[in-house]
């Protein structure tokens, strides 16, 4: 497609260039428009195909350089179409031309930014109406339609609950209270990065206070880098109103305050300090665990996780953690929770709960639960102990140049291989992701000496999804293996050459002849029903055949862990049995958001999780994959 001719900027001194290129870029939209042709939909202004017929080198020099028209042009199927064709062939584009490039496409991306949070804004006004209306009803928390919309928008952008509904409360407050910041994104002159900066420092304002730094900051935000915005913009918050700023500072200090460890990016642990090894740093956690399960069951108040600040800062600060408290033993009280299976459970007091975007409201709030050292099963064998019941500074002893002994803070995954040291596939300590093979074995042998850690052994089928599994009963010591030898075995323990493989074997069949344990199979494709049992609790061994089969709950995009979620009957029990075909992990959230209105699980086969949410979207989780 050709264009009008026009003057090249600055060739004609009686050319008005503003007036003169709106009413260019006007009969460009209408030549467009006017074009046969199908069409996306009817509200569509023109296709990316009509508009990538537009020809750069016939529009006279309409390109990206510095002081051309395509340099400011606003975001758009006519620049969407320019700067499809200039990728198609960059090496012709000047230095200048490419950096132009570069900005339209910038320009492009907030655009598609802005349309994005209209629809996630829509989206969740629609789900906080009906969920208004319920409560206005009487409906009972768990009961009430569209109480859940970040659980939606999670499975469908494949994404945390938490930043599901982070990304609702931003669209919303864009939609509502921050018009020119909205705008600015939707014109490509504010990122996304920047537009959410400030709606990170007007949440806490009134709707006026919020209304005045929107214009300020919108305005300012262009010229200014990431770090410079968030200084203008802490100063804009604080000369509008220091109460409101102390108020969020208090709130999130009471709400989100905790103790925490996670992977660096390097493989190495952060915490309190950073860059650890992971061994050290699971180590110095579960220090702090024993300390605030001690504090707990001397009778401190507070929970788990403020215990572990308390802790935390005695340990660093050279105090007794249990200084000031009164000898004897405390107790913890139930939290009077209802069953797993009330759609009600731990939603709160009856009657009016959290609306979507509430401060308290599920998915925003941080509790204890699905957090490695939560509470996990509380029916195993006796001989295991309560799980944050583990030695303290009274504890185990540290062996000379080791580590102390301390249990598994979580379920440790490790390659038979790299256990016995003929592989270096990694091992996955769960939340703290994968550990490499010198760190895997120090940690197992740390941890073999605990009195409270136990073995268990998955097998795994071509396909890396478990086949068998089966656990062994007391403790066992284990001794890393010697490095592997130049034959493929492992030097000082060989007697002969039968190979590499049924070196291998040998050692597998006496690892587990040591641990003393039964493999059971875990159903796959069909049930037998094998494992059916006459009542509701699961027992032990089939509730770890289930977290063996799924190692996470099984909520799209949830990542928390098996041993911290519920035992779930996908068709509640009775009319579902206890068996593996009827079972599935879920977090205490995703199992109160299964049973809302609108939403529906199947379990087509054993491991095989289908939900539909009321937006009647399908969303179909399988058996964890285990690394090879």
């Amino acid at each position: 497609m050709s264009g009008p001719s026009f003057p090249a900027a600055g060739a004609a001194d009686d050319w008005d260039q503003d007036a003169e290129m709106a009413a260019y870029l006007a009969d460009i939209e209408a030549g467009l428009l006017a074009e046969p042709g199908p069409r996306e939909s009817p509200g569509c202004t023109v296709s990316l195909g009509e508009a990538a017929d537009v020809d750069l080198a016939g529009l006279g020099g309409f390109g990206f350089a510095e002081g051309n028209p395509g340099d400011a042009l606003a975001p758009g199927p006519v620049l969407a179409a320019l700067t499809e064709q200039a990728a198609e062939d960059l090496s012709a584009l000047s230095d200048d031309e490419l950096l132009g490039a570069m900005s339209a496409a910038r320009r492009l991306a907030a655009r598609a930014d802005y349309l994005e949070h209209r629809a996630v804004a829509e989206f969740g006004r629609r789900r906080g109406a009906a969920c208004e209306a319920a409560t206005a009803s009487g409906v009972r928390p768990g009961r009430r339609t569209g109480e859940f919309p970040g659980e939606e928008l999670a499975f469908h952008q494949v994404s945390s609950g938490n930043a599901a509904y982070e990304k609702l409360a931003f669209a919303a407050d864009l939609a509502t209270r921050l018009p020119d910041t909205f705008a600015g994104l939707g014109a490509g002159r504010l990122d996304r990065y920047r537009a959410l900066i400030i709606h990170r420092a007007t949440v806490a304002l009134s709707d006026a206070h919020a209304a005045e730094a929107d214009q300020i900051l919108a305005a300012a935000a262009p010229a200014l880098t990431y770090q410079a915005l968030r200084a203008r913009a802490a100063a804009v918050e604080m000369r509008l109103d220091p109460e409101a700023v102390r108020r969020r500072k208090d709130e999130a200090r009471a709400r989100h305050r905790r103790v925490e460890a996670r992977r660096e990016d390097s493989g190495n642990m952060a915490y309190g300090g950073r860059e650890l090894s992971p061994d050290e740093a699971l180590a110095a956690k579960a220090a702090v665990d024993a300390d605030a399960a001690a504090l707990r069951n001397a009778g401190a108040e507070g929970s788990l996780r403020e215990l572990r600040v308390r802790a935390y800062l005695a340990r660093l600060q050279g105090r007794d953690p249990l200084g000031g408290l009164a000898a004897g033993p405390g107790s913890r009280h139930d939290s009077g929770r209802a069953g797993p299976d009330d759609p009600a459970a731990d939603s709160g007091p009856a009657g009016r709960g959290p609306c979507p975007g509430a401060p308290a409201h599920p998915g925003q709030d941080d509790t204890d639960e699905g957090r490695p050292g939560g509470d996990a099963d509380e029916d195993e064998e006796a001989d295991e102990g309560r799980p944050g019941g583990f030695g303290g500074p009274k504890g185990p002893g540290s062996p000379a140049g080791g580590l102390a002994p301390l249990p598994a803070l979580t379920t440790l995954i490790v390659p038979a291989g790299t256990l016995l040291g003929w592989s270096d596939a990694p091992a996955d300590a769960g939340p703290w992701g994968p550990l490499d093979p010198d760190d895997t074995r120090r940690l197992v042998q740390a941890a073999s000496q605990h009195p409270r850690s136990r073995w268990c052994v998955t097998v795994t089928g071509p396909d890396g999804t478990a086949v068998a599994h089966g656990c062994a009963r007391g403790p066992h010591r284990w001794t890393p293996a010697p490095g592997p030898d130049p034959g493929g075995g492992t030097s000082g323990n060989r007697d002969g050459p039968p190979g590499p493989d049924a070196y291998q074997a040998t050692q597998l069949l006496d690892l587990l002849r040591r641990l003393n344990l039964t493999l059971h199979p875990i159903a796959k494709g069909g049930c037998d029903h094998r494992h059916q049992e006459d009542r509701y609790t699961p027992s032990r061994k089939l509730k770890h055949l289930v977290r063996a089969r799924t190692a996470t709950c099984t909520a799209p995009g949830c990542g928390a862990r098996a041993i911290h979620c519920d035992l779930d009957h996908t068709t509640a029990w009775p009319a579902g049995i206890t068996c593996e075909c009827d079972l599935g992990p879920k977090c205490r959230h995703h199992h109160r958001v299964k049973q809302a209105p609108g939403w529906k699980l199947e379990q087509p086969a054993p491991g095989i999780m289908r939900w539909t949410t009321p937006s009647g979207r399908h969303y179909t989780t399988t058996p964890t994959v285990y690394p090879a």
